[in-house]
């Protein structure tokens, strides 16, 4: 079955790098909610982490309460409150920083006992007492990578039981 007409555009669009709507600017805020943000989180949790469930509380003052549960049943929940540090600088490194709001030293702690990094997914790691997203290697595992090109700016702010995306993006005039 032949893609829609306006799938086929797009298409040819993206095969061009967009060049026939070079000097296009758009900025975007997007609000996601909680539930929506749990689900990709969910959908994008690689199946063989030794994490059974995750779930994201977006909380006011760009903070998260992030709850992880083992999928072995004898060992206990885990909350962890975190804070943005330092956003993302795009395009050079595209890396959200989040730091350790409560219980500092727990992931030091918890890597003497637990492999910390096989717990959290490719893209994601620990320094410290700091959790590092590199989003173009989460986008890569998406196979998104291409779209980061595009973006200038992008924040991330939060308020209670939602996360706020504030894009720049923009395709450079020729």
């Amino acid at each position: 079955m032949p893609a829609p007409p306006l799938l086929e555009i797009l298409r040819h669009l993206e095969s061009t790098h967009f060049r026939d709507i070079a000097g296009t600017h758009v900025s975007a805020a997007i609000p996601v909610s909680e539930r929506l943000l749990n689900e990709l989180v969910t959908a994008t949790m690689p199946r063989d982490l030794p994490i059974r469930e995750v779930s994201v509380r977006p909380e006011a003052g760009n903070r998260f309460s992030v709850r992880l549960t083992p999928r072995v049943t004898m060992l206990p929940h885990v909350t962890l409150k975190l804070e943005v540090e330092r956003q993302p600088d795009f395009p050079a490194a595209p890396v959200l920083v989040l730091r350790m709001a409560t219980m500092p030293g727990l992931f030091g702690l918890a890597g003497a006992a637990l492999p910390m990094d096989r717990l959290l997914p490719p893209g994601v790691r620990l320094d410290g007492e700091r959790i590092l997203v590199d989003l173009r290697a989460m986008a890569a595992r998406q196979g998104l990578a291409a779209y980061l090109e595009y973006v200038r700016e992008l924040r991330v702010t939060t308020e209670p039981g939602r996360l706020l995306l504030h894009i720049e993006a923009g395709v450079p005039a020729s």
